[in-house]
């Protein structure tokens, strides 16, 4: 168990705009940062990070959180991983009274799929650089292909030995069952025989770079043996939606704000030992819209990079359309025949492999046409079907700018109008907008563009529960500020009396004995007392490592979200709030308005109690009684109003 010490000590240190630009691309808005969400499909950016508070929220899908929380959502980490995760990554030492038991025995499906999976990764490198036939099998054909000791290593490259049960019965040694290693791909469930046997080894890593799944490569040139055998789908594995190297490749992408996309392992691996890091490979798959989404988080351009295998490239035209259709700008080198990324470099120097693709690199547009033209020939119908191919893609595009000037370009590359293409492309975009509308909704009108996803802010379930989040929100975001009121004394002078936000509103609530009825709620303002009485001044990034994860998402999501007073007392009392931000007479107007209608639905929800009470069978002494106090919380109630018609805010 982590101590509570260091648990405050980690998140202290913890900068959040480092925790999830490790994940993704993050550009400046104003104080905040901003980018594609990660836990929902977007293409307008709604997923925001806040520096200053340490906290994240997602306007789209509604996640929020700190960075522990993020590390659950994305990472499946149990909220001790993550405490560790972050003070590995800070630099902060932890001491651990006692292991928790999920960390220790790692119950569940996943836990036990990580430790397995580096468990198996550790044996397979060990293999490699400490035994007779893993380096003078395995280590000398990486030395044959020109990788360095330490591009190995960066890679985590192993050896499965030539034995068939060798890894099954040293993870057997070492306590690990038979189904486990079966279910995570490491054996064959029938024979209990080792699945990755007499091969060399390419460990497959999460973006965060925790080994998911392996890769290896058989060295014999058997025409009966599989080249490859890769991991089957576990329950960390899904192939769709892994890149080999993006744990490597990410910060990269991000930086150069692009991303080079090859076929296999071996071709990510050659280039990143030419210098060249921002490159990912497909793992040997089909390109999936999962892979898409996760290039674009980093960047919206894309490279492919072609070997010179002609039926090959006209089976992933299909690949270029997914990227176009998810926005992304698309550019492509084709290499001379026979070669690929691996080959090249080795060829020449990782220099001219440098030279080669920045020299090399076409639009989409001109690629396609090169190819299909040249497959075309003379004949008339093939070339109008390219050119329809071609176009095709262009409609793929959102952006309606970009796909006329890109009809343009191909009209006079094609030699044609260019009203002719724009009617075929038009005809296509009709096309697709009828399979996307029902029938009914089909009124034959222009096709739009895209329109930007609708963002609701989170409400409460009531009216009372929303006015304890404003409470907590005024708490969190403004319980540091300070709050200037003039003041009589008892001579007749003005004084200046100064006092915290967070002192105020607990002032007042105490003053008439109001509590919470939400017990969430509670928890986050017994929280906000707490942390601002321990240090004398409230502190929004304290409280939130005071909570647990659950309650953090909460907090975040009440910061991010968006409040305004009843829409009766705007028509009733004229009360148009505007945004706090550094004006003091306004801080002041909002808090006390947030406090009076916490106060005035508190003594709401009591009259209507009492209403409820007086049709039930009651003496004529408890009657007398539930009636004045009615009365005098009504008469409460009105100067809460009267005072709500002073405190007009201009907007």
């Amino acid at each position: 168990m982590i101590r509570r010490e260091d648990i405050l000590r980690i998140m202290d240190a913890v900068r959040i705009e480092e925790v999830i630009g490790d994940y993704l691309s993050l550009k400046k808005r104003g104080s905040n940062l901003i980018g594609l969400c990660p836990f929902h499909n977007e293409k307008t950016p709604s997923f925001n990070v806040s520096p200053s508070l340490n906290i994240f929220k997602c306007f789209g899908c509604g996640k929020a959180g700190n960075a522990v929380n993020f590390l659950m959502e994305y990472e499946h980490y149990t909220y001790p991983e993550s405490l560790r995760k972050l003070a590995a990554k800070f630099g902060v030492e932890i001491v651990e009274e006692e292991m928790d038991d999920d960390y220790k025995e790692k119950k569940t499906e996943e836990d036990q799929a990580y430790f397995v999976h580096e468990f198996a990764h550790k044996w397979f490198e060990k293999q490699l650089w400490e035994t007779k036939e893993g380096m003078s099998v395995g280590l000398s054909y990486f030395h044959e292909r020109g990788l360095s000791d330490a591009i190995i290593k960066k890679f985590g490259l192993g050896y499965s030995p030539n034995n068939y049960t060798a890894f099954a019965d040293h993870a057997h040694s070492e306590g690990f069952d038979k189904e486990t290693l079966a279910k995570n791909g490491l054996i064959s469930g029938e024979s209990g025989n080792d699945r990755f046997r007499d091969r060399i080894i390419f460990p497959i890593f999460s973006i965060s770079g925790r080994v998911i799944a392996f890769g290896g490569r058989t060295l014999r040139t058997d025409a009966k043996i599989a080249k490859y055998v890769n991991s089957p789908e576990t329950p960390i594995y899904h192939k769709s939606n892994v890149l080999y190297g993006i744990h490597l490749a990410k910060n990269s992408i991000i930086s150069l704000n692009e991303c080079y996309l090859v076929e296999g392992y071996m071709d990510v691996i050659a280039m990143v030992a030419a210098g060249i890091n921002n490159v990912v490979a497909s793992s040997g798959t089909s390109l999936t819209g999962e892979q898409i989404r996760m290039i674009r988080r980093y960047s919206t351009n894309v490279c492919i990079l072609y070997d010179g295998d002609l039926a090959g490239i006209k089976a992933s035209f299909r690949a270029i359309d997914m990227l176009l259709a998810e926005g992304l700008d698309v550019r492509v080198v084709l290499f001379p025949d026979k070669e690929d990324p691996d080959s090249y470099s080795r060829k020449y120097s990782a220099k001219a492999l440098m030279d080669f693709l920045a020299n090399n690199k076409k639009s989409f547009v001109l690629f396609k046409a090169e190819i299909m033209f040249a497959d075309a020939g003379d004949d008339p119908l093939k070339r109008a079907g390219a050119m329809k191919d071609i176009v095709h893609s262009i409609a793929e595009i959102p952006d309606g700018i970009l796909r006329s000037l890109l009809v343009a370009e191909c009209a006079k590359l094609f030699d044609i109008e260019e009203k002719t293409l724009m009617f075929e492309m038009n005809k296509i975009l009709r096309t697709k907008a009828k399979k996307l509308l029902k029938p009914e909704e089909d009124p034959g009108l222009e096709i739009e563009e895209e329109v930007p996803e609708k963002q609701q802010p989170i409400q409460g379930t009531d009216r009372q529960e929303e006015s304890e989040r404003n409470l907590v929100r005024m708490l969190l975001l403004h319980g540091d500020k300070v709050m200037k009121f003039q003041v009589v004394n008892e001579f007749g002078l003005t004084e200046i009396h100064e006092k915290y936000v967070a002192q105020y509103i607990f002032n007042e609530l105490d003053a008439d004995g109001l509590k919470f009825s939400n017990k969430g709620l509670a928890r986050i303002f017994d929280a906000c007392r707490i942390q601002s009485e321990a240090d004398g001044v409230s502190n929004t990034s304290r409280i939130l490592n005071m909570l647990d994860p659950n309650t953090t998402n909460i907090s975040a999501d009440i910061m991010n979200s968006l409040y305004a007073l009843s829409p009766n007392w705007q028509k009733k009392h004229g009360i148009f709030v505007s945004h706090t931000e550094n004006d003091s007479a306004i801080l002041i107007s909002e808090v006390e308005s947030a406090i009076l209608e916490f106060k005035h639905l508190v003594l709401v929800h009591r009259m209507d109690e009492i209403r409820h009470e007086l049709q039930s069978e009651l003496s004529e002494e408890d009657q007398m009684i539930k009636v004045h106090e009615f009365q005098m919380l009504k008469t409460i109630d009105v100067e809460i109003e009267k005072k709500i018609r002073q405190r007009v805010i201009s907007s």
